[in-house]
């Protein structure tokens, strides 16, 4: 999980948008209003960035410390997955075969490597569930869940509070009427409401109407389920179907007979652990699958409970000798794999290759050579890459993009010293087309950083007071 070192990079989506929030927190020390190129960002809750934060404090500000919480939190959720299926069936050849299944496919390994909040919404998740269930036999836990789900709200906003949803229909439909009044779960969800939106409460009270209109209509609502009388379909039920089917296997059909007999178990046979099971991933997957985005990692919470349900369904159906083959040739696999991923050329999903690469190249010389108050011109490159991982490995802005040639000429024109970032194909391009105007500061197999051909005498090239790299 904390492969992702630090000659490796992150990517521009999502990554390093992020990273650089954490980086300004860590850099102001305002805990509570998060920015993001100095301008508040309502996103995101802080809670992830908070762990950044902390993990530059401890090790400098480096693509490896902007993964290090999110690697830890992987390998929480693993070791949760095979406690929690310990703590309910009493068999650790389920909980040792429900861990291993949790990290294949590969999508949860590459999360956990990644500088993002889906997998410390994932453990907070799995931790107040895990909670619930103890406190079946011992109520303070109830307190441990309201806190455990106050996490994933501060992770990433409403969708923190499946918890809760998850335990209440679990209660109705298993009818425990007085265990929704025990004063200790109203205690809990009080903590977890309270807690998990006072990032909420303080950025309305600083902003107003303003916050609420960008985190809850636009990022949550527009962005979730499209404005109404658009193209965009509001209610796509079936929206992450096609992820699983191309994401999901070799599981995927076990997953679907093992919800059909833990289905049946809950409602028909009343067994209380499969009901919980079962309405886990089932609630998640239905209301996920009516917003417009899907994205599997958005569902990555669902991932522990059907991890057990597949575990519980092999071992139903097989005896102590075939258990025993499947546990080595699962073991086999993940030793075949981390050898396949590390000693050979091949690129996989998890593979550790490098990211921003040519962003990283340039980054120095970018910072060396635009001053704090500027941003770099931006002509014919994308409106979103690579703007972030330019912010976070240069500290530097990266303008909207022009793609009018002439209108770069006359910009050239009244401001010769501004600095440009381009496609290195463009820029060979332009200097064919107009010799004598532009001069290459540096450039690689991708990017070209330039200015006019009257600023050369002052690019500078002296690094000698400036920390190289300025972000590892």
């Amino acid at each position: 999980m904390l492969g992702r070192q630090l000659d490796t990079g992150i990517t521009n989506f999502d990554d390093a948008f992020y990273a650089q929030k954490a980086k300004e927190i860590y850099e102001s020390g305002n805990l509570w209003i998060v920015t993001h190129g100095g301008a508040p960002s309502f996103e995101n809750p802080p809670l992830p960035f908070w762990l950044m934060a902390l993990a530059y404090g401890i090790f400098g500000i480096s693509s490896f410390s902007s993964v290090f919480f999110s690697g830890l939190f992987g390998t929480g959720i693993v070791i949760l997955t095979y406690r929690l299926a310990d703590y309910l069936y009493k068999d650790s050849w389920i909980a040792f075969t429900a861990s291993l299944i949790l990290l294949f496919p590969g999508i949860f390994i590459d999360s956990s490597r990644r500088a993002m909040v889906d997998i410390p919404l994932a453990f907070f998740v799995t931790l107040a569930l895990f909670a619930f269930i103890k406190a079946k036999t011992h109520k303070p836990w109830y307190l441990f869940f309201g806190l455990a789900t106050a996490g994933g709200i501060l992770s990433k906003s409403v969708l923190g509070i499946f918890p809760l949803a998850i335990a209440f229909f679990h209660l109705v439909f298993s009818r425990q009427w007085k265990e929704i009044v025990n004063p200790l779960l109203v205690t809990g969800v009080l903590l977890a409401l309270g807690v998990g939106f006072s990032w909420h409460v303080i950025n309305w009270m600083e902003f107003g109407q303003r916050f609420t209109n960008l985190h809850f209509g636009v990022l949550i609502f527009n962005r979730g389920f499209g404005e109404f009388g658009g193209n965009a379909n509001p209610y796509n039920f079936l929206g992450y179907t096609e992820d699983f089917l191309r994401n999901y296997w070799p599981w995927l059909p076990f997953a679907l007979i093992g919800l059909y007999r833990f289905g049946k178990r809950g409602f028909i046979e009343k067994d209380k652990n499969s009901l919980l099971l079962f309405l886990w991933p089932t609630l998640v997957f239905v209301v996920m699958s009516t917003s417009k985005n899907h994205t599997i990692r958005y569902v990555l919470m669902i991932f522990p409970a059907l991890s057990i349900i597949v575990a519980k369904t092999f071992s139903d159906w097989l005896d102590s000798h075939r258990k025993d083959q499947v546990l080595g040739s699962l073991a086999g696999i993940v030793c075949l794999t981390t050898l396949f991923v590390n000693a050979t050329p091949f690129q996989v999903k998890v593979t550790l290759g490098e990211s921003s690469k040519e962003v990283r190249q340039l980054a120095s010389i970018v910072k060396l050579n635009v001053p704090e108050n500027m941003k770099i011109g931006n002509f014919k490159l994308s409106f979103w890459n690579p703007k972030h991982a330019i912010l976070f490995y240069s500290d530097r802005g990266l303008e909207n993009p022009i793609t009018d040639t002439n209108k770069l000429l006359k910009q050239l024109k009244s401001n010769p010293q501004k600095m440009w970032l381009s496609n290195s194909a463009e820029f060979k391009n332009l200097k064919s087309q107009a010799p004598d105007t532009f001069y290459l500061i540096q450039a690689n197999s991708k990017y070209a950083f330039f200015t006019s051909f009257q600023n050369k005498d002052f690019v500078q090239y002296d690094f000698s007071g400036m920390k190289v790299p300025n972000v590892k």
